[in-house]
């Protein structure tokens, strides 16, 4: 872009003359002609394949972005990575809101959905959790939910009152505000949907698909990565049976451990206490995501650690004036509206976020350690044709390495041979992936709710179990609209009749 030109100028543009104007020659191309489903030309060159049709190489790892936005966007949901290995293993790297429909989309199934990394808790990284934890184990999640994530911030809160009774409850001096405080609050507040869901069977049987599950797939464990000293040895769980799971008895800054796979930690800067940054290595390969998190020395020395990172994520954030012109329109400087929006954005990005200049700049002092990852990619990211462009030219300021920009459905396939990166081709009409867990041959244990009466067509399941019998007095009898229909022919019984013996 001309020096004659500022990116507040280009946005007063038409998108025509932004394409001309504002774009290199390889995406303007596209950008002159952009619809509403056709904004973003680097996302659209690449490679297209099906997900389905194609597993994970043997000696590959596949990184898919299944959630790449810091706001509402219909192209791109709130953050989440879901990576897979050549081992079979497969990790989920946050879960933020909408990314559930991209992993249906992309087939993946919820028997791949058990361990879940946070980087921090912050709702647009967490609140998918809700959907994989309340319906994985209607489908072949029937197995404990693992999570990962930061430790408790440590920040006094400054509201409080040295007092008594009721003030020290609602307003202590520390918040419990740490993964295993999460994790258990998150498991009472879905407790009504769980056991209102625990009608049908929830646990895999042990059998010739393999062992049994060893708990409920409503059952948690949630392991705390300190973000201060490095330790991971603190745990809660609902079950007692996983309380001595040997798979992550990990050492210090060792989140996980376990059939040659390594995932370490290290703090990142965001917002508040308590974020981290992840590092994964298997077999050679390695992937770092830094999660939300100003630009910081704790990254340039994991991705210095070792042979060079293979592939290096980090969130970036559009420019402050960007940021502004986009979200209101207005592109006045002197509009009082727009300085105070600007002075909002500059605070929040100082606060929080990783400039697209100082993302350039980390990877400069990386390729001066002769460190710099095979790819690097910006993530977490308004990424269209105009914000791709300007967050390229900040980032080539000071690195000229393979750089990507992300958007939901990118997917990295890396060997230590080559380097893909393409998009899925996926339907937006999906069905919940097909089952894949092989403990599906074993079948179930009895359901929490079960009814093993011989004269119920159901049995095990129990399906109306937990309704008041004034409740059930109220329904239409299935016979009244379908008198051919299996609720009419095969009834549930009314009245208790013989249970079988055991």
């Amino acid at each position: 872009m001309s020096a004659e030109i500022s990116r507040r100028d280009a946005l007063k543009l038409s998108g025509a003359a932004l394409g001309s104007l504002a774009l290199p020659a390889w995406v303007a191309s596209e950008a002159n002609a952009a619809t509403p489903s056709s904004r973003n030309a680097l996302f659209n060159k690449l490679s297209a394949f099906d997900p389905r049709m194609e597993p994970v190489a043997p000696d590959a790892m596949r990184i898919s972005f299944m959630g790449t936005s810091v706001i509402e966007r219909r192209a791109q949901q709130r953050m989440s990575l879901f990576v897979e290995l050549g081992n079979g293993d497969s990790f989920v790297f946050d879960i933020g809101s909408g990314s559930v429909s991209n992993y249906v989309a992309m087939g993946v199934p919820w028997s791949k959905m058990r361990r879940i990394f946070l980087t921090h808790l912050h709702g647009d990284h967490t609140s998918d959790l809700t959907h994989v934890y309340c319906f994985g184990p209607q489908g072949d999640g029937k197995s404990p939910l693992y999570l990962f994530g930061p430790s408790r911030s440590r920040i006094p809160n400054p509201g409080f009152f040295n007092g008594s009774g009721s003030d020290q409850f609602h307003n202590p001096q520390y918040f419990d505000d740490g993964i295993l405080d999460f994790a258990y609050h998150f498991r009472e507040m879905n407790r009504w949907h769980t056991e209102s869901q625990s009608f049908v069977g929830t646990r895999w049987k042990d059998g010739p698909g393999g062992p049994a599950a060893p708990a409920d797939g409503y059952d948690i464990y949630a392991t705390e990565l300190d973000w201060k000293t490095g330790e991971s040895g603190n745990r809660w769980t609902t079950s007692r049976y996983l309380r001595d799971n040997p798979g992550f008895n990990a050492g210090k800054w060792i989140a996980y451990q376990n059939n040659g796979v390594k995932i370490s930690f290290f703090p990142a800067i965001h917002d508040r206490n308590g974020s981290i940054s992840y590092k994964l290595e298997w077999k050679g390969l390695s992937m770092i995501f830094t999660g939300d998190t100003k630009p910081n020395h704790f990254l340039i020395d994991a991705a210095s650690a070792g042979k060079p990172v293979d592939v290096l994520i980090s969130e970036i954030v559009v420019d402050p004036d960007v940021w502004v012109s986009k979200q209101s329109g207005i592109t006045d400087p002197t509009n009082p509206t727009y300085q105070a929006g600007l002075l909002n954005a500059e605070a929040v990005q100082l606060n929080s976020h990783t400039p697209q200049r100082a993302f350039g700049y980390i990877l400069n002092r990386l390729a001066n350690k002769g460190k710099a990852p095979r790819l690097a990619v910006g993530t977490h990211f308004q990424s269209e044709d105009d914000t791709n462009a300007w967050a390229l030219e900040d980032i080539r300021a000071w690195y000229s390495g393979e750089v990507a920009i992300s958007t939901d459905l990118m997917v990295i396939d890396a060997s230590r041979g080559s380097m893909q990166v393409r998009r899925a081709s996926v339907s937006d009409y999906s069905w919940s992936a097909k089952w894949t867990d092989p403990r599906q041959v074993n079948g179930t244990y009895n359901p929490k709710y079960a009814d093993p009466q011989t004269c119920n067509p159901y049995r095990p399941m129990g399906p109306l179990n937990q309704l008041d019998k004034d409740l059930l007095a109220q329904v239409i009898p299935a016979c009244d609209y379908d008198k051919a229909g299996f609720m009419c022919t095969q009834p549930y019984p009314t009245t208790s009749c013989k249970v079988p013996q055991i």
